[in-house]
């Protein structure tokens, strides 16, 4: 039976998969809401507080989780409140799917050009640091 994925769903796989590497829950928040708010991308998550937390993604990740699209898994943290961190990777199937981009070529966009704005920033920073070493 074939699954059934809604355009939120396929637009968090390919934000995934876009970016590369296993994401904090943290982290997927901020993409997301940075993909609404910067990027135009509506995936109709409701956000708030600071750093941004949408109870919404939470349920949509974890019913990806369930699909067996998305796997957790957990960092040792560095303090009692952040004991087990957890992050968020897609499976072999989850890949399959998010390779696919089953939605509009301008969101797709989107998502590429906010990973790259993203990594662009992460090495400046990177390489700013080692200069100042």
């Amino acid at each position: 039976m074939p699954l059934k994925l809604d355009q939120a769903e396929k637009r968090l796989l390919y934000l995934l998969y876009s970016y590369g590497k296993a994401v904090s829950r943290k982290r997927i928040h901020e993409l997301v809401f940075k993909l609404q708010e910067e990027y135009g991308v509506q995936l109709g998550f409701k956000f708030s507080g600071h750093p941004p937390i949408s109870k919404e993604l939470d349920e949509k990740l974890q019913d990806l989780v369930n699909k067996g699209l998305v796997k957790v898994m957990y960092s040792v943290g560095g303090s009692y409140l952040s004991l087990y961190k957890p992050y968020y990777k897609l499976t072999e199937r989850g890949v399959r799917l998010a390779k696919r981009g089953e939605f509009s070529k301008t969101d797709k966009e989107s998502i590429d050009r906010m990973v790259s704005d993203i990594r662009g920033a992460e090495k400046t920073r990177a390489s700013g640091v080692a200069g100042q070493q």
